[in-house]
């Protein structure tokens, strides 16, 4: 793959886990890290899209220096964190939809454990120390998290639906009743934020059927004032999918998954934990052929 009109100022977008971080999840390769801060520099615009919550992603935000637009939950919360010159975006499950899926008997009986979240506040059933780590509840920051019943605390719509299931034969019935909610919902099953749970019970996430990546990078081209097709992205797993295939140059990570390699545009040489971004934006940018 090789960049048409090097003059031209891109949109850069980039996913965090598995793409940009490390596999520790706590870091950003420093060449990425490098080759990110200098292509802003350089006046191309680089926004997050990650599905991590803000409280588990501003920290990447501003140790890339951006003041850009981010987007999390895959797309269901879109906002401006520094200037706060954009009105925020919210893509959240409908209350009622929320309180029909975890009032239903056959879901009541069959998970062990329930998160909720919105854009800024989470609410857990019972504490468990796998899921505050997962899904980053203890790295707080303007957010409300609590440990409480969310049958009596739960109000509002829901941009984030975690089920946890006593064990993988209770999946299929807790299918048929999320049938029921087909136009409202959209259903990832042990694969939270493109990753595999190997390490835990069944677990069935929730989000707005609409909300995608390719939806925001969208968005984030007509704001920026960017044709989609000059757009860079980067991404590792399915939750990457639509966004690496809408744009110009969509970039799959070298050790993404091989169903988002068949719709990419390039792969990089590298994995994200050698800064695979950072060695082929850096190459792309330069114009040679990657």
């Amino acid at each position: 793959m090789k960049l048409q009109h090097l003059n031209k100022r891109r949109l850069i977008l980039v996913d965090l886990d598995g793409t940009a971080l490390m596999s520790n999840g706590e870091q950003i390769h420093p060449d990425t890290n490098a080759a990110l801060i200098k292509a802003t520099q350089d006046g191309h615009i680089v926004c997050v899209i990650t599905g991590r919550p803000h409280r588990a992603s501003i920290r990447f935000y501003r140790e890339l220096g951006i003041n850009t637009l981010l987007s999390n939950f895959d797309g269901a919360h879109i906002h401006d964190p520094l200037k706060r010159k954009f009105k925020r975006i919210v893509l959240p499950i409908n209350e009622d939809v929320v309180q029909d899926i975890i009032n239903n008997p056959i879901i009541i009986k069959s998970k062990k454990n329930l998160l909720l979240e919105s854009h800024n506040k989470a609410i857990v059933q019972e504490k468990d120390e796998f899921i505050e780590r997962f899904f980053h509840l203890d790295d707080v920051e303007g957010d409300e998290y609590f440990i409480a019943d969310p049958y009596k605390e739960w109000e509002g719509p829901a941009t984030n639906v975690v089920l946890l299931l006593k064990d993988d034969s209770y999946k299929d019935d807790v299918f048929r009743q999320l049938e029921k909610f087909k136009h409202s919902i959209k259903i990832q099953s042990g694969n939270v934020y493109g990753y595999d749970n190997k390490n835990s019970v069944s677990m069935i996430t929730l989000t707005n059927k609409i909300v995608n990546k390719g939806f925001v990078a969208e968005i984030l081209a007509q704001y920026y004032n960017k044709d989609i097709r000059d757009v860079i992205a980067f991404g590792d797993q399915l939750n990457d999918f639509e966004m690496i295939k809408n744009v110009g140059y969509g970039v799959a990570m070298k050790n993404g998954s091989d169903e988002l390699k068949k719709v990419a545009s390039g792969i990089t040489n590298k994995t994200n934990n050698e800064g695979g971004v950072g060695e082929y934006l850096t190459r792309l940018l330069a114009g040679e052929e990657v």
